[in-house]
């Protein structure tokens, strides 16, 4: 990603950049004036919010938010007005929901777009495009400033709070074949970024370079490369989970019929037909085509068979 902007940035001119980054500002500023409807109302502090909400001021003194200073957000107002604005119209009716910003009666656009005014930095500039932004759900789908059980305001813990939506996943993370997700060595978030951009919200640009950063012994470059492996991991791989064993989307042989007509020529028996990759069917491909991601040696019919 980061290559990638640095190469946006000398071939686009400064004219064009401006432009982008002027449209960018419209819509957001335009998501902000959704998100206020009462502009007239003042600053009150936060301690008026304790008058009523005291459970919530309570708990909300243990964030990071009630902690920040100024000089952390400048121009920006601290407190429990700072998510949910200016606080005397809702105090001078005496608590009127109408009268300051409940996120539960926002859409997810316009909450998000109160979070955005201080989180504006990478990836978070990227969340417009983002698959969750895209599918309507925002920030506080996920983060809850007064109800927080981990890291970063997440009201659940990584997976828990991502298997709520993706139940599929759940269900592929408790197949035989899975990476040590349920045993807690590993989180959605060490390959999704879930505030990016990047096709399928990976943490890098491929599939494959994904990949790469753990099973680096797979990635080549080989003298005798396997075309799939090179195209991408998922052809051949499902990273959620499988039944076939190393995450393979199908087991052995039938997985490489897809693709390989298999061994040709076979003796048909006396009184009977047989397929002619009938011995195929009966054993794996690995056995023999060990180096399935790639090798550096011949066959022995001095041939790229990944045979070693």
């Amino acid at each position: 990603m980061a290559f990638t902007k640095k190469i946006l940035l000398k071939i686009l001119s400064p004219g064009i950049l401006v432009l982008i980054i002027a449209a960018a500002c419209v819509r957001y500023t335009d998501q902000i004036k959704l998100a206020i409807p009462f502009p007239d109302a003042t600053y009150v502090g936060s301690e008026e919010c304790a008058v009523c909400h005291e459970d919530v001021f309570e708990y909300f003194k243990k964030t990071v938010h009630f902690k920040l200073r100024d000089f952390e957000v400048p121009g920006q107002m601290r407190g429990c007005e700072s998510c949910h604005g200016p606080g005397s119209a809702h105090v001078a009716e005496r608590g009127k929901v109408d009268q300051i910003l409940s996120f539960s009666k926002l859409t997810p656009e316009q909450g998000s777009a109160i979070c955005l005014q201080c989180h504006r930095q990478e990836p978070l500039m990227d969340w417009n495009n983002n698959l969750h932004a895209t599918s309507a759900v925002g920030c506080n789908d996920c983060h809850k400033s007064h109800k927080i059980t981990a890291k970063k305001m997440v009201y659940k813990g990584d997976p828990e709070l991502c298997y709520d939506c993706h139940q599929q996943m759940r269900a592929q993370a408790e197949f035989p074949s899975h990476h040590p997700i349920r045993e807690g060595k590993m989180t959605c978030t060490d390959c999704h970024n879930t505030h990016g951009a990047d096709p399928g919200a990976l943490k890098v640009g491929t599939v494959n370079d994904l990949c790469y950063e753990c099973h680096t012994d797979k990635q080549g470059p080989f003298i005798y490369e396997h075309p799939p492996v090179e195209e991408g991991c998922s052809l051949c791989h499902d990273p959620h989970g499988t039944i076939a064993n190393n995450l393979l989307k199908q087991n052995e042989p039938f997985l490489c019929l897809r693709c390989h007509r298999g061994h040709r020529g076979n003796p048909v028996p006396r009184g009977g037909l047989r397929h002619p990759s009938m011995p195929t069917l009966l054993t794996s491909c690995s056995q023999c085509h060990s180096q399935v991601h790639g090798s550096d040696l011949p066959s022995q019919m001095g041939e790229g068979n990944l045979t070693r």
